[in-house]
């Protein structure tokens, strides 16, 4: 078999760990076709742990195993990014560089090698650069977008390797339009790593729930129509509202019944959304008095209980006064009130008199 100079790139999704027996890495090979030309081969790597002779792979010819060392390595540790709306995303980008033996001993200049990062976003089948890097010639590349700062650089400066570098992402105060794959690229000469994040934005829902509390003020007729506030959330796929009636009649817990339906969603200008949940509830009796309604809200940014608001229903001439009997009391007091001033006029009036008549007397 004619020999091949092999460089091996390896791109990596996340750190993890090699546990016992083989493990199989997706990759390329660049191999010098010569004449300054080079060729991109997919193959694949597979790992092994300690010394010992190669595992046998039937499906495959003895010359064609090759040993090569993985020059470049490019993994995250974060690769699916979650993000509050509006907070900043750190996306974190390592690299490191391991020269071949043969070209650290020939480099006529120690040190790591010059690169180049670039950061791209692919999101709704569009795709565009955000930013490009390259240590010393910063005046050459086009602006950064959207604000995007990356920490391109070399973390040591050994004379002939092994070197890492870090060319991690900062987005400041991201917006629901810059979710979706973010690809990294590494650039040295001759070699290139990538890796693909997957960054998502995300806002937890506000739940309030009107009119609190619920007062059902005359027998034989619907109580009033509950209204359930989901406000400023994103995104807004995944949203799910129920309905709960907490210590009816026929138990500490069961659905509520009664009509109920789901506003259209209105669109908020920092890309958030919000919508109403309304329930009529169905006929009640005064065994519901002190009961709660509670709507409900399950949505992807939630745990997995939701979050829930609830008021108390209130039957009339139950809790306290009715509307009639706080009138009453009023005229009653008020009436009280003009038969007391009545008297003190009458008694004073009594005083004067008399002290008028003694004065004439003497």
């Amino acid at each position: 078999m004619k020999p091949l100079s092999l460089l091996l790139s390896v791109a990596l999704g996340l750190v993890t760990a090699v546990s016992a027996g083989p493990a199989v890495i997706e990759c390329w090979m660049v191999e010098d076709a010569g004449g300054g030309r080079l060729t991109k081969k997919p193959a694949a790597l597979l790992l092994r742990q300690g010394p010992g002779r190669l595992p046998p792979r039937p499906d495959l010819e003895p010359e064609l195993y090759l040993k090569v060392r993985a020059v470049l390595t490019v993994l995250t540790h974060t690769p699916t990014p979650r993000i509050r709306l509006g907070q900043d995303a750190l996306l974190d980008l390592k690299f490191a560089y391991m020269p071949p033996a043969s070209e650290a001993a020939t480099s006529l200049a120690p040190g790591p090698p010059p690169f180049g990062l670039e950061w791209r976003r692919q999101h709704l089948g569009k795709g565009h650069l955000l930013l490009a890097a390259t240590p010393g010639l910063s005046e050459q590349m086009p602006p950064a977008q959207e604000g995007a700062v990356a920490f391109a650089a070399w973390d040591d400066d050994e004379p002939w390797g092994p070197w890492t570098g870090n060319g991690t992402l900062w987005l400041p105060a991201v917006k629901p339009f810059q979710e979706g794959t973010y690809l990294a690229t590494v650039h040295l000469p001759y070699l290139q790593g990538q890796v693909a994040l997957e960054l998502a934005v995300q806002k937890p829902p506000k739940v309030s729930l009107t009119p609190a509390p619920l007062v059902w003020a005359t027998r034989g007729e619907a109580p009033p129509q509950l209204q359930c506030l989901v406000s400023h959330f994103y995104p807004s796929e995944g949203l799910e509202v129920e309905w709960e009636l907490r210590g009816g009649p026929e138990g500490s817990f069961q659905k509520a019944e009664g009509q109920k339906w789901l506003s259209a969603l209105l669109h908020h200008s920092d890309g958030t959304v919000s919508l109403s949940a309304h329930l009529q509830p169905g006929p009640i009796t005064a065994e519901h008095h002190g009961a709660r309604y509670a709507c409900r809200v399950h949505h992807p940014t939630l745990p997995a209980l939701g979050r829930s608001a609830e008021v108390t229903l209130e039957v009339a001439g139950l809790s306290g006064p009715t509307l009639e009997d706080g009138v009453g009391l009023f005229l009653s007091a008020f009436l009280l009130l003009g038969l007391i001033k009545a008297l003190g006029w009458a008694a004073a009036y009594m005083c004067t008199s008399k002290d008028s008549k003694e004065k004439k007397a003497q």
